[in-house]
């Protein structure tokens, strides 16, 4: 008995992993070159969107999660 060929063969690359940033500190974009700090308050990996809690003046920003640099 042959084994039936596997008709997805394995890809060579890692499938990227994204991990949650709920409750993480980040550093984001805020225009004019400028980069805030706050807290994720909410992260949907689906479609790969974050709101972050300005620490210093308790604004909300939405954005790609790309655009996030994790500090803590």
């Amino acid at each position: 008995m042959n084994p039936e060929p596997n008709p997805m063969p394995q890809s060579s690359t890692q499938p990227k992993v994204v991990t949650p940033l709920w409750k993480r500190r980040v550093r984001y974009p805020a225009g004019n070159a400028r980069l805030r700090e706050g807290f994720v308050t909410g992260h949907d990996r689906i479609s790969g969107t974050v709101i972050v809690l300005d620490d210093f003046n308790g604004s909300f920003w939405r954005g790609p999660d790309t655009d996030v640099e994790v500090i803590v």
